[in-house]
């Protein structure tokens, strides 16, 4: 169950990114977060595509396979952590708690669906080193996906996990963390098949 779920949402996600098709699980190993996805990508191309643009500026493109899969590797140990996933009503004030240095004195505004994802997130930001200045000032939904905005200092690093929180959000159920799909309907949300209640999916 957990390594299939691991790789519908990582083949969603890695849908642009060449070497995707190299990505495979190599292991689920327990750790004190949860049982952590260990998965080899050979092909995936590591560092983050940056192209100049004829006459100034430069191109970003998504966050590196690698970065997405480490992100998406934690967000499910932490989903399966207690064994079936179940998300406390209070989840949000949990992580501005145990986060607080990332998230502030009020935590993400979303389904509990991502509440896995942002705790990865938020673990991701602490471990590459909080900048100094560093502050959430929202974290939403906006179009189907998060919104992770921030002031004050930042860094390369930090920038790029909360790229990866966005990318991937994409992909999971906003009320369940299952693998979604962004869905029209009023208006755009990412859900599963369960939640969708006849929502097509915008890419089909």
């Amino acid at each position: 169950m957990i390594a299939s779920e691991f790789l519908t949402i990582a083949g969603r996600a890695l849908r642009d990114h060449c070497g995707a098709d190299s990505v495979t699980v190599r292991a689920i190993e327990p750790t004190v977060h949860g049982p952590r996805v260990r998965w080899d990508g050979p092909l995936l191309h590591r560092e983050r595509r940056r192209d100049t643009i004829p006459g100034g500026g430069v191109w970003i493109g998504p966050p590196a396979g690698p970065l997405l899969l480490n992100i998406l590797s934690l967000a499910t140990a932490f989903r399966w952590a207690d064994g079936a996933p179940r998300c406390a009503k209070d989840w949000s004030e949990r992580l501005a708690r145990r986060y607080r240095r990332v998230f502030g004195p009020t935590g993400p505004a979303t389904g509990p669906g991502w509440s896995w994802l942002w705790e990865a997130g938020a673990q991701a930001v602490k471990d590459a080193g909080i900048p100094s200045d560093f502050r959430t000032s929202d974290a939403k939904e906006k179009y189907g996906s998060a919104r992770w905005y921030v002031e004050g200092d930042t860094s390369a690093a930090v920038d790029d996990v909360i790229d990866a929180v966005e990318h991937l959000s994409a992909h999971i159920c906003e009320d369940c963390g299952a693998p979604g799909r962004i869905r029209q309907g009023g208006w755009l949300r990412c859900l599963c098949t369960r939640h969708a209640e006849g929502r097509l999916p915008t890419d089909e």
